[in-house]
């Protein structure tokens, strides 16, 4: 597979059989490879994706080219030598431009082989009007008697004016349920990917600055979803989606579990023991990670997310793994010992 025939000005050409594969699928397929290796992924995101790729044939060539193109970027390849990356940019129409830049610097970000480039500066989430910190949850109420629930790690930003009430999400999970305005002003949340606008509704959004994604589930009424590339997406209530700056993927149906954190639980079912962990990590100070040899353990039920440490202690009693701590803040999970 060449970068060169990756894309072109108005679809991408797969080599091996000769079949057109249409821009827009690309994007989806970029989307969902984002999303999945966000770290943030549910099974029901997995589940989700699988059902694309199976729903046709240019869904799984999209997937691939794109799935191979990351392997390139992570393992060092010249894929991404200047001359070619000038050769792809120049025969390529404008609006696909940008779709290919932010896919390769978004595969190349994945697999660590570019800076960080944040889209907000560190001071500015650092002087956001309301934040939390890791493991806190908290609750306010807007001027206009909206009321945003702020999870962990959190930082926000409220501009109300007489055109537009604005909540900014620097980082990290919220869940609004909007009021409705006496002065008839529009609501409106902001992520570095684009902006969502709630039709009296109760939703949560996660947005995800590396790689960046936004997460958005509705419980309650609708909310349109507009990308940084202008294209629009209407999500209902029992609907959940992720969108990038370049596209929002079709909705699909709401895992409850990944509103469960309102409650202050964690709920999953046969989630691999690494992705659990770096959930459980983002309710935790200090570093946790997880073992390779015991990543793809399974584990389903419902935790407190007010007890991390106890939440440590259950899986050491159920599962055959260790809690290996070198201090407080510097856990590893690891195989347990053989006896």
């Amino acid at each position: 597979m060449h970068i060169r025939t990756l894309f072109s000005p108005h679809a991408e050409h797969d080599d091996t059989n000769d079949t057109v594969i249409d821009s827009t699928i690309v994007k989806q397929a970029i989307v969902w490879l984002v999303t999945l290796q966000s770290g943030t992924a549910s099974p029901s995101d997995r589940r989700a994706c699988a059902a694309w790729r199976e729903a046709d044939s240019r869904h799984e060539q999209a997937w691939q080219r794109l799935h191979t193109l990351g392997q390139d970027l992570r393992s060092g390849g010249d894929y991404l030598a200047p001359p070619v990356l000038r050769s792809v940019l120049r025969n390529s129409a404008r609006s696909n431009r940008r779709v290919i830049l932010k896919s390769l610097f978004g595969l190349a970000l994945l697999g660590g082989t570019a800076a960080v480039v944040r889209k907000q500066p560190a001071w500015q989430t650092a002087m956001a009007g309301h934040q939390t910190s890791t493991g806190e949850q908290r609750k306010i109420v807007l001027a206009d008697g909206t009321r945003i629930m702020l999870n962990t790690a959190t930082a926000i930003d409220v501009s109300f004016n007489d055109e537009l009430r604005q909540v900014i999400l620097h980082r990290g999970e919220i869940m609004i349920e909007t009021a409705q305005d006496d002065a008839g002003r529009p609501f409106e949340l902001v992520t570095g990917n684009g902006h969502i606008r709630p039709i009296g509704t109760r939703f949560t959004v996660r947005y995800n600055e590396r790689p960046s994604t936004t997460a958005v589930a509705v419980l309650e009424g609708a909310v349109n979803i507009t990308p940084g590339d202008g294209s629009s997406q209407r999500v209902n209530a029992g609907e959940q989606t992720h969108f990038t700056d370049i596209t929002a993927l079709t909705p699909f149906a709401l895992d409850n579990s990944s509103v469960a954190w309102t409650d202050g639980v964690l709920v999953v079912e046969r989630m691999r023991l690494a992705d659990f962990i770096t959930e459980l990590d983002r309710y935790r100070p200090g570093i946790l990670r997880c073992d390779p040899a015991v990543a793809d353990l399974l584990v389903s039920g419902s935790y407190p997310l007010q007890d991390p440490d106890g939440v440590l202690a259950l899986l050491e009693e159920t599962l055959p793994l260790q809690v290996r701590s070198i201090t407080r803040y510097w856990i590893t999970i690891v195989a347990s010992p053989q006896t």
